[in-house]
């Protein structure tokens, strides 16, 4: 018989995230000491736009085996994700001082002391220091562009970022999750075209990528171009129908399309009754 987790990762490969999660889920419950089941249920939450589920998660990935470099560096994404620029900041250099090609290269980071209020600015300095001085050393590691990518969003640096993250696609193409963080970068410069084409391609690799998704249906309702907004939602919700903030800018979208009987419907919280209205 297969074990959970291994179902879990299949499903999730398959992209059937909510499936994957409830395997998950299951697998940590029988076995809680289990690392990577908790990085890969921190990451299926992450695919299906929750990055606060993600955290708990991944947390306790770190928390079992503190030495788990996928962990810390998803945190490190997640947090970012969710404005927490100190602890985003404090894992991502966690992950560079503990990585065994690249700690050597970087100098020890020192422990913040107990109780401690690091500036954030002065810690982002240091941390994107770090990254910056291994990169030059290492261009052709696209996790370390990925890095610098997400740390240059924290500072408001899109230009940079975009960069970093072209220069990741340019090692790993096929990598969807980059696609989309291209995408956002570009949605947060006010590059909606260009934003659109981004999460275009990720979702040509991976259909039914949740947060891909919400975030093109996001840059079609700057564009004005609500119904396919609308599309976009549904398609993600219609896989994760529990994300509370999708139904919110959906229901934004009902009503800036003057649709205030379809704008109610979102009451419901299914978006089967949408299905026929709307393309998705």
């Amino acid at each position: 018989r297969q074990s959970c987790f291994q179902t879990g990762v299949d499903l999730l490969a398959q992209g059937h995230v909510k499936e994957s999660i409830l395997a998950m889920e299951a697998e940590v419950q029988n076995s809680p000491e289990n690392a990577d089941a908790w990085l890969a249920l921190g990451l299926a939450h992450a695919e299906n736009d929750e990055d606060v589920k993600a955290i708990i998660a991944l947390n306790r990935a770190v928390q079992v085996d503190p030495e788990n470099l996928d962990a810390l560096l998803a945190l490190g994404v997640s947090h970012t994700n969710e404005l927490e620029q100190g602890a985003a900041l404090r894992h991502l250099r966690t992950w560079i001082s503990k990585h065994p090609q690249y700690r050597s290269l970087v100098p020890p980071a020192e422990p913040d002391p107990p109780g401690a209020q690091v500036p954030s600015f002065a810690l982002h300095q240091q941390v994107t220091a770090m990254f910056e001085q291994v990169s030059r050393a290492r261009p052709d590691d696209a996790e370390l562009h990925t890095v610098l990518g997400v740390l240059y969003n924290l500072s408001y640096e899109y230009p940079k970022a975009v960069e970093s993250f072209r220069e990741a696609l340019r090692v790993n193409p096929d990598d969807y999750a980059m696609w989309n963080k291209l995408g956002a970068t570009l949605a947060n410069s006010m590059r909606s075209d260009e934003a659109i084409d981004a999460y275009i391609e990720g979702l040509k690799i991976k259909p039914n990528y949740v947060r891909a998704l919400a975030n093109l249906g996001i840059s079609y309702s700057n564009q004005e171009l609500y119904d396919e907004a609308a599309s976009c939602y549904l398609k993600a919700l219609s896989m994760n129908p529990e994300a509370s903030h999708i139904w919110s800018s959906l229901r934004v979208v009902f009503n800036c399309l003057n649709r205030p009987d379809l704008a109610q419907k979102t009451e419901l919280r299914n978006p089967e009754v949408f299905r026929g209205q709307f393309d998705f």
